[in-house]
């Protein structure tokens, strides 16, 4: 039953977090959705072994949506916002 809970979470969250700035701004509220946007890219490139766990998955930095997937990588890297 956790897996299935897991799975449900990430779901909920794909919804919340389809396009990648709208995680961006959960992450760094109170900053514009261009500033929220670069932090968040910033945080992916330095943040140790989070790109290479998201290039399997098809990740490219100017995508604009995530999969459940990215979100659940993002997520084990960085936590939820």
């Amino acid at each position: 039953i956790p897996a299935l809970l897991a799975n449900c979470l990430i779901n909920n969250f794909s919804i919340m977090y389809k396009f990648k700035q709208d995680l961006a701004m959960a992450y760094f509220d109170g900053c514009s959705k261009k500033t929220a946007s670069r932090l968040l890219a910033r945080e992916i490139n330095l943040t140790p072994g989070l790109l290479d766990a998201l290039r399997p998955t098809g990740y490219r930095p100017a995508q604009k949506r995530l999969s459940p997937r990215q979100l659940q990588i993002l997520f084990s890297f960085l936590g939820e916002p």
